[in-house]
């Protein structure tokens, strides 16, 4: 999180509202700070990001909540604090009221309670739906088909996509209904802050710019899959999350489908160093926290960089009155909102 100094008689009604006893808002609360927060999972907590809250990279909870997350990257007007609930590998079951416990902590939607009374909130922003589908196993089965291991990753994944989509959308649309459900139970109105559901991006172009070297600089991937998942899967994504956003009434709904484009890991015309998104990476210094998929979980991720620019196209997303809108790289080279 980051927050500026709570107030007395806000940290009370929080203490409250960890009891379960918290009621309409007081006269008190109504001066609470004000705040936006996310929800979801790895692409909105920050997973590859680096500089993870305490607790939230360590075994048991690897969370990876980081404070160069794009929440944290937000700067919108009147806004005084910004808190991160998403944890990596959630899917919507770990958002829900009365959902899965992910790592020891309170469904996403629960935990929320508590930050409704504690500030004031002007915008909650959720990005979920890809581990419904397995985005992980998507992955992996794109580099085994690069290093001949098992077929290409669209032979296996196009015909199960779509159904897998379909099936997760409504977990969303219930992720979104209690999400209200939670805000209208802290006393706010529908009108008082924004719903939005935010989509995906691929990390990956549809051009490699590597070669023979790809599989060292992070990109193990066929030309031929990477240019799958950047123009078929990725949109698929898009459609379905926006169908579950025009769901729930007064839901906006910001889509990133190629907001990185020309940004993407190994993407051609720019260096290593330019790229919004981390390739395969191999983190050593996780091995203190275990072996597993922590070494790698940090793979295919926006970066630190990338975190910045979400989190400028979701001010402005937010300063407008657009229920719908894109985010896409403007004339700067920086993401912008266009509708």
């Amino acid at each position: 999180m980051r927050l500026r100094p709570v107030a007395p008689a806000v940290v009370a009604a929080g203490a409250l509202a960890l009891l379960g006893l918290a009621g309409p808002p007081t006269a008190a609360q109504a001066d609470r700070p004000t705040a936006v927060v996310s929800l979801g999972d790895s692409w909105i907590s920050g997973e590859g990001a680096g500089n993870y809250e305490p607790g939230t990279d360590q075994a048991g909870d690897f969370c990876h909540r980081s404070l160069n997350s794009e929440i944290h990257e937000t700067h919108i007007p009147g806004v005084q604090a910004t808190v991160n609930l998403a944890c990596s590998g959630a899917t919507t079951d770990d958002v829900r009221l009365g959902g899965n416990h992910q790592n020891g902590e309170l469904p996403q939607a629960e935990k929320l309670r508590t930050t409704a009374a504690n500030y004031k909130v002007k915008a909650v922003v959720l990005t979920i739906g890809a581990n419904n589908v397995g985005f992980s196993s998507i992955v992996l089965d794109c580099i085994k088909a690069y290093f001949l291991l098992g077929p290409r990753c669209q032979d296996i994944w196009n015909p199960q996509v779509p159904a897998k989509l379909a099936a997760a959308v409504p977990g969303i649309e219930q992720d979104l209904r209690d999400i209200r459900t939670v805000m209208r139970d802290g006393g706010y109105a529908d009108g008082d802050y924004q719903l939005i559901l935010q989509s995906y991006s691929s990390p990956a172009p549809t051009h490699l710019r590597y070669n023979l070297t790809r599989s060292v600089e992070g990109c193990p991937f066929r030309q031929d899959d990477v240019a799958w998942a950047h123009n078929t899967t990725v949109p698929e994504f898009s459609q379905y999350l926006g169908q579950a956003a025009r769901s729930v009434p007064g839901v906006k709904y910001l889509d990133l489908n190629g907001a990185f484009t020309g940004r993407e890991i190994c993407a051609d015309g720019i260096s290593h160093s330019q790229e919004w998104v981390n390739g395969l990476v191999i983190d050593a210094s996780e091995i203190l926290n275990g072996l597993g998929e922590n070494l790698v979980q940090q793979s295919f991720h926006p970066n630190a960089a990338g975190h910045v620019e979400m989190g400028g196209c979701l001010t402005e997303f937010v300063a407008s009155s657009a229920s719908t809108a894109h985010c896409a790289r403007g004339g700067d080279g920086n993401l912008h909102l266009t509708t």
